[in-house]
C-alpha cells in the first residue's frame, strides 16, 4: 500500500512536532514506520475515540499512537512516544488549532502547523495503556478536545486541551489508524533500527447517543517505499504484523526494526503471550 500524502506529513509532522528542523529530514531512517487500518460497521462520526495499546517491548526515538481526522478536515494523534536518551512521554497533537490548556502545550510546524501537549510518562514494559480523545466544550472561538492517558495502574491523566474550529465537532469513523514509527537518526543498515513491539487494540468511537462502536478487521500496512529485506538496507526498517487478541478484542501487534528474522521471531513469541486483563 503506497503512503498517501496525508499519512507522509504526519510522520513529517510527528518530527516537527519534536522540535526537528526541517534540514534533518534527509537525516532520519527514512520509511521506518508501520500502519494499522481498522473498520466501523454502521458508524459514520463520533465524538470520542479510546484505545488500549500493550507495548511488551519499548525502544528508544519511537512513537506508537492513534491518529484520526475530523470531518472535511485533518485531525491529530495521540500516543506514547519515547526519545533518544530512551525518556518516555505522552503526547496530544492536532493540526490547525489556534489554541491549548495545559503546562507542557505549545506550536508545531514544519509540514503542517497545529498545537501539541505533552506529559512525562515512565514507561513500564509490558504495560497496557489507554488514549482517549474526547470532545470537551465550545466557546465563541472553536470547539475544544481533551487529550487523556490512563496508566496501567487505572491512574488516569489529562495530557492537555486544544481548541479547533468551531466547524471540527465530530471524528470520522473509518479514519481511525495507528502509527509506528522509529523517528531517529539514519542508520548504515535497517537492520540496526532498535526493536519496538506494540500492539493496538480495536479503538472505540462513541457517537453523541452514548453508543459505542468497536473496530474491527484490522490490516497491517508498510510504505512500499521500505527496502528493508535483509536487513543490510539502508533505508526502512523490518515489520511484522500478527493478529492478537488484547483485553478481549481484537488487536493487531506490530513489530518494527531489529534484524528481519529477529524481528519475525520476536513477533511470533509475543504474539502467542496475552497482557492481564
Amino acid at each position: 500500500m503506497k503512503t498517501s500524502p496525508v499519512r507522509l506529513a504526519a510522520a513529517l509532522a510527528l518530527l516537527a512536532c519534536l522540535g526537528w528542523p526541517m534540514k534533518a529530514f534527509a537525516e532520519q531512517q527514512q520509511w521506518a514506520a508501520a500502519y494499522v487500518n481498522w473498520r466501523f460497521a454502521d458508524a459514520g462520526e463520533g465524538i470520542g475515540a479510546a484505545q488500549d495499546i500493550w507495548i511488551p517491548e519499548p525502544a528508544t526515538a519511537s512513537f506508537f499512537t492513534l491518529n484520526w481526522d475530523f470531518e472535511n478536515a485533518e485531525g491529530g494523534y495521540i500516543g506514547l512516544q519515547s526519545d533518544e536518551a530512551g525518556r518516555t512521554n505522552a503526547r496530544f497533537s492536532i493540526w490547525n488549532a489556534s489554541a491549548t490548556r495545559g503546562e507542557s502545550c505549545r506550536d508545531f510546524d514544519g509540514e503542517g502547523e497545529g498545537k501539541t501537549c505533552v506529559i512525562p510518562v515512565e514507561l513500564e514494559r509490558g504495560g497496557v495503556y489507554r488514549v482517549r480523545v474526547t470532545r470537551a466544550e465550545a466557546d465563541g472561538q472553536g470547539q475544544w478536545w481533551e487529550g487523556w492517558l490512563e496508566e496501567p495502574g487505572g491512574e488516569q491523566r489529562l495530557i492537555g486541551a486544544i481548541r479547533v474550529s468551531r466547524h471540527h465537532r465530530e471524528i470520522v469513523a473509518d479514519t481511525l489508524h495507528n502509527f509506528s514509527e522509529f523517528w531517529g537518526d539514519a542508520l548504515p543498515r535497517c537492520g540496526e533500527v532498535p526493536l519496538s513491539v506494540a500492539a493496538f487494540g480495536a479503538p472505540s468511537l462513541w457517537g453523541r447517543d452514548g453508543a459505542i462502536a468497536q473496530g474491527r478487521d484490522a490490516e497491517g500496512t508498510r510504505p512500499e517505499e521500505n527496502a528493508c529485506a535483509t536487513g543490510r538496507e539502508t533505508i526502512g526498517a523490518a515489520i511484522t504484523h500478527a493478529q492478537v487478541t488484547l483485553r478481549g478484542t481484537p488487536a493487531m501487534l506490530v513489530a518494527l526494526g531489529g534484524a528481519p528474522a529477529n524481528n519475525q521471531a520476536v513477533a511470533a513469541r509475543l504474539s502467542l503471550a496475552s497482557p492481564a486483563p
